[in-house]
C-alpha cells in the first residue's frame, strides 16, 4: 500500500493533507437476491422501489480517488464516518490529515470521535444551526473570497450556561459563515417550489374537510387521524418549506375534522435572508478564511 501511495504521489503530485469524503448509491433493477448488501434505503436516484448499495468515496484535494467502501443500501451516511476515517488512516497514516465531509455525515458523536483521536476536520452543519448566527448574517462585514462568495470566521455561539470567564470556542472550534450568490438563486427557487406545492395541497385538503360537513355520516376518529397523517406526509415530503407553515387538524364543534393553516411570516423572512448562506465548522485554527473555503 505504501508503494502504491508513493507511486501515485510521484505520477500525479498528490497531496494527502486533505481528504474529502462523500457517499453515493447505485440501484439494481432486479431483486438482487444474491447480494445481501442490496437493501432499500434513501435513494439519491429517486428509485425507492429498487434495492441499492451505498458507496463511500474518499478523494484527495485535487479530486483523485484514494479509496472506497461499499455499504448496505439502508446504511445511514452518518454511521459510516468512523469506519471510513479509520480505514484511510490505516492506508495513508494518521498525521496531518484534515477530514472534509458534508453535513449529512455530521453528528455530535462523530465530532467527538474526531476530536478524541486528535483529528482535524472541516465539516458542514445542519441548516438549523445557521439560525444561531443570525446576528452575523445581517452584519455588513463579509470578506469577499472570490466572485460570488463571501465568508466570515465566527466563534462558537455563546450559550446561557457558558462560564462568563470563558471565550466561547476560542481554543476549540471556528465556524465559517459563507454567503454564495449562486446558492441563493438555487436555494430560493427550491424553497419556492416546495412552498407553492404545500400551499396548494393544504388548500385542497381544507376544502375537502369543509365538504365533509355536508356528509350526514358521523365524524369518525379514523377520518381525523387520516387527515393528520396526510398533513404529516405532505410536510415530510417537502422539508425545505415545511417550517414555513403552521398547520393544525382538530375536531370541530360539529364533530367534523377541521384543518387550519397559515404561513409563518417570521420564518419566511429568515428563509429569504439566509437562502444564500451556509455554515461550516472546523478545528483548524491556523488557516485563513480563503484556505478554509
Amino acid at each position: 500500500m505504501t508503494v502504491r501511495k508513493n507511486r501515485l504521489g510521484e505520477l500525479f503530485d498528490l497531496e494527502y493533507d486533505l481528504l474529502m469524503y462523500d457517499i453515493t448509491s447505485t440501484y439494481f433493477e432486479g431483486q438482487a437476491e444474491s447480494n445481501p448488501m442490496a437493501q432499500r434505503g434513501y435513494s439519491r436516484d429517486n428509485r425507492s422501489d429498487c434495492k441499492q448499495v451505498c458507496i463511500g468515496l474518499v478523494v484527495s484535494r485535487c479530486g483523485m480517488p484514494l479509496g472506497y467502501e461499499v455499504f448496505a443500501g439502508n446504511t445511514a451516511d452518518v454511521t459510516t464516518v468512523e469506519r471510513i476515517v479509520e480505514t484511510m488512516e490505516s492506508r495513508y497514516g494518521k498525521s496531518d490529515r484534515i477530514q472534509v465531509m458534508d453535513r449529512g455525515m455530521v453528528s455530535e458523536d462523530n465530532i467527538a470521535f474526531l476530536l478524541t483521536g486528535g483529528r482535524c476536520y472541516i465539516v458542514g452543519t445542519p441548516k438549523t444551526m445557521l439560525k444561531q448566527f443570525e446576528a452575523e448574517v445581517v452584519k455588513d462585514d463579509w470578506n469577499t473570497i472570490r466572485d460570488g462568495l463571501e465568508v466570515k470566521l465566527c466563534p462558537r455561539p455563546r450559550k446561557a450556561s457558558d462560564d462568563d470567564t470563558e471565550t466561547p470556542g476560542s481554543d476549540e472550534e471556528l465556524f465559517i459563515l459563507c454567503r454564495s450568490r449562486d446558492r441563493s438563486q438555487k436555494e430560493e427557487a427550491m424553497v419556492r417550489r416546495s412552498e407553492e406545492k404545500i400551499a396548494e395541497r393544504l388548500q385542497n385538503m381544507q376544502s375537502r374537510c369543509e365538504k365533509q360537513k355536508r356528509d350526514p355520516m358521523p365524524f369518525s376518529f379514523s377520518r381525523y387521524a387520516r387527515g393528520e397523517r396526510e398533513v404529516g406526509r405532505l410536510l415530510g415530503q417537502n422539508t425545505r418549506a415545511a417550517r414555513l407553515f403552521q398547520v393544525t387538524v382538530t375536531k370541530g364543534d360539529d364533530g367534523f375534522a377541521k384543518l387550519e393553516w397559515k404561513k409563518v411570516q417570521a420564518t419566511r423572512d429568515w428563509a429569504t435572508l439566509s437562502a444564500d448562506c451556509y455554515l461550516l465548522r472546523t478545528n483548524v485554527l491556523d488557516w485563513t478564511d480563503e484556505e478554509l473555503c
